[in-house]
């Protein structure tokens, strides 16, 4: 989600997010860190094509809840182009490696 959030709004193109996208949370992060698709053919695999209802439910219910009316509107939102600190985005990868984080 972090390399999303720090190209997205840098290339000259669109974004799909396919790593981690197991839920219509995972969803909801990617798109307002900027991704304009996500791919979810695992999640597919394991629960069946019923899995995209569920995960368009809960992106509907999190754009009424927070008054959005298209992915348009919030969209990219959490992007570096979006933030106060963008050198943040980048220090973090600097600070897993010295603490050992995985």
């Amino acid at each position: 989600m972090r390399w999303v959030a720090m190209l997205s709004s840098r290339l000259h193109c669109d974004v799909a997010a396919s790593t981690g996208v197991h839920n219509g949370e995972a969803v909801i992060k990617q798109l307002l860190a900027g991704a304009k698709a996500v791919q979810i053919s695992s999640v597919l695999y394991k629960n069946g094509f019923g899995e995209i209802k569920t995960m368009l439910s809960v992106l509907e219910s999190w754009m009424d809840k927070h008054d959005f009316k298209s992915i348009a509107d919030f969209n990219g939102r959490m992007s570096i182009k979006e933030t106060d600190n963008p050198a943040a985005y980048e220090r973090v990868q600097f600070m897993k490696y010295f603490s050992g984080i995985e």
